[in-house]
């Protein structure tokens, strides 16, 4: 896959949430129509205010851009994005936080049609040192090869939605792995597999530090452009059937 991911961290005054999403909003209208080299525009808020996004102070994005341009010279150059930023420094505690990544295996949306998670999981990894990043690669693309394979031939009884590997491009030590299930039962499950467990077990030594985080959709955005659209995984075909 040649897309450019990034992942972003948004950071939000408390109570002050609901005033960026209104003037995201608007952006997202914009980009969905003016901007088909955004293909990913997704979101999370944090479990701790799973019970009430207004007052969360931050959240999570997901976005995938055909090329590094179309994030820098098309998508963060337009019109609608100046008011957007514009709009929203009363709003937030940061300026963009901005990561970028590079695909390495798995898939977004094993069945196909958006169907949306449950819970999000984002896993952050800095590796001891740029030779372990490639044996880490290495094994976690084994794995994540492997899951695509047994979710795609038992059409999804997993749960698992998401489960994608990426090597960051900021840096020559970092990796992140993001996933999607539709229940929280099935991620427990899934983090409890044996695969995943040896995986962890297995790479330990390589790995210097590590963050984990889960999300839940804030239902704005899109997964991805639909059917067709060439999002990574989708070539083996969805819903347990080959394209």
């Amino acid at each position: 896959m040649d897309d450019f991911y990034l992942f972003a961290n948004c950071n939000f005054v408390p109570d002050r949430y609901a005033d960026w999403q209104s003037a995201y909003d608007a952006l997202a209208t914009y980009v969905w129509t003016n901007e088909p080299t955004t293909k990913t525009y997704y979101f999370g808020i944090p479990l701790d205010y799973a019970h009430d996004f207004d007052k969360t102070t931050n959240m999570f994005a997901f976005e995938v851009y055909g090329k590094r341009e179309d994030l820098y010279a098309t998508h963060l150059a337009s019109s609608a994005m100046a008011k957007f930023l514009n709009a929203i420094p009363a709003s937030t505690t940061t300026n963009l936080d901005l990561s970028h990544y590079r695909y390495v295996a798995g898939f977004l949306d094993l069945p196909g049609n958006k169907q949306e998670a449950e819970i999000i999981q984002d896993i952050r990894i800095t590796c001891t040192s740029p030779s372990f990043r490639t044996t880490l690669l290495n094994a976690l693309s084994s794995l994540v090869d492997g899951v695509h394979q047994q979710e795609h031939a038992n059409s999804g009884k997993g749960g698992v939605l998401t489960y994608m590997a990426f090597a960051s491009l900021d840096d020559d030590v970092g990796v992140r792995i993001l996933g999607r299930w539709e229940g929280r039962g099935d991620m427990e499950r899934f983090i409890r597999r044996d695969d995943v467990g040896a995986f962890w077990r297995e790479e330990k030594e390589v790995v210097a530090r590590m963050e984990q985080r889960c999300y839940v959709p804030n239902g704005k955005g899109w997964l991805h452009r639909g059917r067709g659209s060439g999002f990574a995984g989708e070539e083996m075909g969805t819903g347990g059937a080959m394209l």
